[in-house]
């Protein structure tokens, strides 16, 4: 009996010397992704493996040249171009040492993907703050909550989060997503916070409130992001760096977001959590306003509903889908491209009733931007005929911008950049549009996925400028006695310049 207990007692050492923590999350996200990608289970990424999976994401017909993808990934990687290489490799510490960021292993309970959104009324009086936890929540862990306050590390208010959790993609998902909201908010005071509980509480994060005496606020707008592959990462670097620079009031994200699916059912649960890490040092300390995409409609849209809380009810529209929110001097209308947007629909009637009432409200808004992910215009080749003046997109919405005197649409989905202007009894001087009739037209699908589309030649009359290459749109609305102007830049990712510019005055 001694004999049995003693070799017993040594069992469970050596069961717990070699057991993983329990609270310990097996793999980062980015490790995860690569294996799912590595199907050979050698710890390299082939030519054909890459194919595999980027076929997977994309219908073969919008499908970008694979030896231009792996050029552009072995540029981000910073390794040597190789054209004579057969097949060509990535290895894992290659791919590891590129996106160390993402390569982070936390405790089951500590909180991670840290995500700030608006109310719609614009007096950031109230923050939402949505965070997740991987594993299954314990009936036993202690309540989550949200503490903050003006001064760094002294909390004086605190709000209990509720939790909800999903499971669909590939081998389900495990985590809990909390949410609360940060309420009595000051204008023009940071705050400071962290949000968890007893257990394990996330690192101090900080914000901002608006200034309502602001003469002048500064947005990132893009779409069509992704993650590692190719270059989402990126771009999100590059908003990161310019917000330490200049701060944003606000980043919009104009649909298609993380590109997890792979197929037409199905996706990969990893790269959610990537790109949640990714875009958490931004999302973390300014409020992140998304629309939807079409690679967010997997299992109806279930993600996307869940990771993400947006004004909907707060402004008449519908959960993450079709509302608007005020920012000082601009009315953020965000419609879904994805929806019945018919004259029939539901939210077609939001939208002239919305739009109607921001005209009654010019005084304090006096510019309109709208945001939906399909473009109204666009010269890119690929689904031409969707993206036309005979569109039903175009026909439906554009005379509503027209009569409610929208100054600005803001779109993605086509992995281009392109400036349209549909009206060509107006003459533009210096790339300034001065009280004119009609929206200036922005596709801004250039927020990191593939990138290789062609353009229609010769150049449409209402397309003035377009550009393949990655990065994204900066807002800048200044609002004074003499003048009201709103500036737009596109700005490029691989080496920072602005490729172009304009503004529009009232």
């Amino acid at each position: 009996m001694e004999l049995a207990s003693y070799f017993l007692c040594w069992f469970v050492i050596i069961t717990l010397i070699n057991a993983k923590p329990l609270n310990q999350v097996d793999e980062s996200p980015l490790r995860m992704i690569f294996r799912r990608v590595d199907v050979n289970a050698n710890d390299e990424l082939d030519v054909y493996e890459l194919q595999n999976y980027f076929h997977n994401i994309e219908p073969e017909d919008a499908m970008p040249d694979l030896n231009h993808i792996v050029r552009r990934m072995k540029r981000t990687m910073k390794l040597e171009i190789n054209e004579q290489e057969q097949p060509f490799t990535i290895s894992w510490q290659q791919f590891r040492k590129t996106y160390a960021e993402l390569d982070t292993v936390t405790a089951r309970n500590a909180p991670q993907q840290i995500h700030l959104s608006l109310l719609a009324d614009g007096t950031w009086s109230t923050m939402i703050v949505i965070w997740i936890v991987k594993g299954s929540e314990s009936k036993h862990e202690p309540q989550s909550l949200v503490r903050y306050g003006t001064i760094s590390g002294n909390y004086t208010h605190m709000q209990a989060a509720t939790n909800r959790t999903y499971d669909v993609g590939i081998g389900g998902w495990k985590g809990t997503i909390f949410e609360t909201w940060m309420t009595e908010l000051k204008q023009c005071q940071t705050y400071y916070y962290r949000v968890g509980n007893a257990n394990s509480w996330s690192d101090e994060s900080s914000f901002k409130t608006d200034c309502s005496n602001a003469s002048t606020h500064i947005f990132a707008v893009m779409g069509d992001m992704g993650t590692i592959i190719p270059a989402g990462f990126l771009v999100t670097k590059q908003i990161k760096e310019d917000h330490q620079i200049t701060p944003f009031s606000s980043v919009v994200h104009v649909g298609d977001i993380s590109y997890a699916g792979t197929g037409s059912t199905d996706e990969i649960s990893e790269v959610w959590d990537a790109w949640g890490r990714q875009v958490e040092p931004i999302s973390s300390i300014v409020p992140y306003m998304t629309n939807v995409g079409n690679h967010e409609a997997y299992y109806n849209y279930t993600v996307y509903r869940n990771r993400f809380r947006m004004p909907g009810s707060e402004s008449a529209g519908l959960d993450n889908f079709w509302f608007s929110f005020n920012i000082g001097p601009v009315h953020w209308v965000s419609l879904s491209s994805q929806h019945d947007y018919s004259k029939s629909s539901v939210q077609y009637a939001w939208l002239i009733n919305d739009l109607a009432k921001a005209n009654e409200n010019r005084a304090q808004q006096p510019f309109v931007i709208v945001v939906t992910h399909r473009p109204l215009l666009c010269s890119d080749a690929s689904e031409l005929d969707q993206h036309l003046p005979t569109s039903p997109l175009f026909e439906t919405v554009y005379p509503l911008f027209v009569k409610y005197q929208v100054q600005l649409v803001i779109t993605g989905h086509m992995h281009v950049y392109e400036r349209v202007f549909y009206d060509n009894t107006t003459t533009i001087v210096n790339n300034t549009y001065a009280n004119v009739n009609s929206p200036v037209i922005i596709v801004q699908g250039t927020g990191g996925t593939f990138d290789n589309d062609k353009w229609v030649e010769p150049q449409p009359w209402w397309s003035i400028s377009r550009m393949l290459a990655y990065g994204y749109g900066r807002v800048t609305v200044s609002v004074d006695k003499m003048q009201k102007r709103l500036q737009y830049e596109y700005l490029l990712e691989h080496d920072r310049s602005t490729y172009d510019q304009f503004s529009i005055v009232i």
